[in-house]
């Protein structure tokens, strides 16, 4: 609930004004509130004119290029984006001279009138927040979505009302400058490697998504995967009242699946072969929304109905389409192994898979297996190429070629692929060394295949 706090006259400086729009909603929010507002981007201001343009009018003072940072030992707190690394030398000399430097979702918290649930993890956050926040609406909730997917969680807190529920996906960058965010209800789904371009090592990375958990209380509830151990490990970090899940055995406490049947707390909800999402990682991210909603008090008598309906989320196991009897997958949020062989396993049809890109770990051997495992055919593109090629070959996959851009490994596949199999966008890597994010790129898979359509049907 809201910690009080006036913000009239206080010095406030927010670092960001890029284009997902965090640093934005700070500033326009807390200016709102009283607060002095400097906001700085290093990027020069003739880049950045749709996004100051969005500031106008609000007071907020905005320093670019070799101007940003100008002051910001002056303020009493401080806001980077979710981007932006705590050890950059402006952020540690206004925390040097007694700035408190938090994030967005932190001061969301401040401000917010009802429950939070938070949702982290490694994977399947986004699916797994939006599917929540169906389940709520149809459960007869007034709940708001928003946090690291769609609206920044400070804008929808600012104008919530008491009797909503604000439903937030949060990351690692989002947590790990908290201090005193205090979900109502706290959702971890699993931990795989992953951002160790940032956070260098596992154990500060899970540090960074045990703060989800810093803050609860008995009354707390954190919902947790039982079956993903490094997951389960953190149990012992809160306070609260434990509610597992798992597909793997039954869990009276929690949500599980026996004889085929979604439970929770041991009472059927549905059939888990009625769930529309494809793959068992899915089931998974199932059973946390569903064990958040019990937890928030929500009916599940219309559960079923939101499970038989919600298609998922865009780039995310997304059915594009077909062409000449084969179907296209775009998976482009998958920029980890773990995550790819998540979504090979989501088919029992013969898949060719599109992977590469900027590697985010040093190992896909595991991959290499998987693609071997399920017979697949593999198409490689990007910085990581090679490494992907060569741990395939290392587990014996012969079916494989490198493209030089996404539209040119679409038409390979497309080449290999018969009617009834799968076409597999799920990369396995991060997306910006051809990209400028993974949404990006998943257009362009669907582009291309809107094109390989348009060529079949003119024949």
């Amino acid at each position: 609930m809201a910690v009080v706090v006036d913000f009239t006259g206080k010095p406030v400086h927010v670092i960001g004004l890029g284009s997902l729009g965090t640093g934005r909603a700070v500033a326009r929010v807390l200016a709102a509130r009283g607060a002095r507002v400097t906001v700085s981007d290093e990027k020069p201001a003739e880049t950045l004119q749709p996004e100051i343009e969005a500031l106008a009018g609000t007071g907020v003072t905005i320093l670019t290029g070799e101007e940003a940072y100008r002051g910001i030992e002056e303020a009493e707190l401080v806001v980077p984006s979710p981007g932006v690394p705590l050890d950059i030398p402006p952020l540690l000399r206004a925390r040097a001279a007694g700035a408190k430097i938090v994030s967005e979702v932190e001061v969301a918290y401040w401000l917010a009138p009802c429950p939070i649930i938070a949702i982290t993890g490694t994977k399947g956050k986004t699916t797994t927040t939006a599917l929540l926040g169906e389940m709520l609406r149809d459960a007869g909730l007034s709940a708001l979505v928003g946090g690291n997917i769609g609206k920044p969680l400070i804008k929808l807190a600012d104008a919530a009302k008491p009797e909503q529920v604000l439903v937030a996906e949060v990351s690692s960058f989002q947590l790990e400058a908290t201090q005193h965010f205090r979900p109502r209800v706290a959702v971890m789904l699993n931990l795989f490697p992953d951002h160790l371009d940032r956070h260098e090592t596992m154990e500060a990375y899970l540090d960074a998504k045990a703060r989800i958990f810093a803050n609860q209380e008995p009354s707390d509830i954190a919902v947790i995967n039982q079956h993903d151990p490094r997951a389960w490990a953190l149990r012992d970090l809160t306070r609260a009242r434990i509610m597992p899940f798992s597909t793997q055995q039954p869990v009276p406490d929690g949500s599980d699946i026996a004889d085929g049947w979604l439970r929770v707390l041991g009472e059927r909800v549905c059939l888990a072969s009625s769930v529309r999402l494809r793959g068992r990682h899915n089931l998974n991210n199932v059973l946390a929304a569903l064990a958040a909603a019990k937890a928030i008090g929500a009916p599940l008598g219309n559960a079923r109905l939101t499970l038989r309906h919600f298609p998922g989320v865009e780039h995310r196991l997304e059915e594009v389409g077909s062409a000449g009897g084969v179907l296209f997958i775009n998976d482009s949020q998958a920029t980890t192994p773990e995550a790819a062989i998540a979504a090979l396993e989501a088919f029992a049809e013969r898949v060719v898979l599109i992977a590469g890109g900027r590697s985010k770990v040093r190992d896909f051997s595991g991959l290499g297996e998987a693609v071997a495992r399920h017979r697949a055919s593999l198409i490689v593109i990007g910085e990581a190429a090679e490494e992907i090629a060569e741990a395939a070959r290392q587990a014996g996959v012969t079916d494989l070629a490198r493209a030089t851009s996404l539209p040119e490994a679409v038409d390979a596949a497309y080449h290999r692929a018969r009617p009834g199999e799968v076409i597999l966008l799920s990369p396995a890597c991060a997306s910006f060394d051809m990209f400028e994010n993974m949404a990006q790129r998943g257009r362009i898979f669907k582009q291309a295949m809107q094109q390989l359509s348009q060529q079949e049907q003119s024949r």
